[in-house]
């Protein structure tokens, strides 16, 4: 005979299973401290020691924080529970930069496009100091540090936290290989004035509060870089990659 009894959930997967609920009720907040060890031992009965397992799995995940004689708390910076999932997905399924690449471009011409709807005044003037010092920045490194700042804003600016989560998992997820493209990209001797070019036109499109032209702008501007990518095959190989 069969036996069709379900599995019995772990303990971090109970614990995990009323975290989501209470977030998803709004009962818990990013922030929010947890319950200690002895009120969750207590109400599921179980050992103190597997709900201090349950709560370090959690923190591996980045769903929360434990900060050492002062509780767990539910982690205020929540893009980071995404990070670990997305570079897991990353290399069991064989991903290349190419992947990374194209659903960064994804997430971050609609940025783009919503960023033009809800971009106030004091927003349009953030993203052209960054552009300015862009241009104007002799030291490829930094100016490669301001690129990476000039887009994470346009995904603040977007008003969609998923769209600035996902971007920057992504992020971590490659950081060293996306950090040393845009490095390469800018020290090109026509690179440096593509790429602010690029960018001024995106300000422009932003400032002008036309979504269509600001989704073009981007969707040219990651047209340029996948191109530029093709030619730094020895830049992309797994030995130069580091799981974050």
């Amino acid at each position: 005979m069969t036996n069709s009894k379900a599995p019995q959930k772990r303990v971090y997967q109970i614990i995990m299973d009323q975290i989501m609920t209470q977030l998803k009720h709004h009962k818990l907040h990013p922030g929010d401290r947890l319950p200690p060890e002895r009120k969750w031992a207590e109400e599921l009965g179980v050992s103190r020691g597997a709900v201090r397992e349950a709560i370090r799995a959690l923190e591996m995940i980045g769903l929360v924080t434990i900060r050492q004689g002062g509780g767990t708390f539910i982690n205020a910076d929540y893009s980071l529970a995404m990070t670990q999932p997305m570079t897991i997905s990353f290399w069991l399924g064989g991903g290349t930069v190419y992947n990374v690449h194209h659903f960064r471009q994804c997430l971050e011409q609609e940025a783009a496009y919503l960023a033009a709807r809800h971009a106030t005044a004091d927003d349009i003037a953030t993203l052209q100091r960054l552009a300015d010092a862009m241009a104007h920045e002799p030291d490829s490194v930094k100016s490669a540090a301001i690129d990476r700042r000039f887009h994470d804003t346009i995904a603040i600016i977007s008003g969609n936290g998923l769209i600035h989560d996902a971007l920057a998992s992504v992020g971590s997820l490659l950081d060293d290989i996306l950090y040393e493209s845009r490095v390469a990209i800018i020290s090109e001797e026509q690179g440096e004035g593509v790429l602010a070019f690029q960018h001024s036109l995106l300000v422009d499109a932003i400032a002008a509060g036309n979504p269509d032209l600001a989704l073009k702008r981007m969707k040219e501007h990651m047209l340029y870089v996948e191109d530029f990518l093709s030619d730094l095959t020895d830049l992309f190989t797994t030995s130069t990659i580091q799981l974050k």
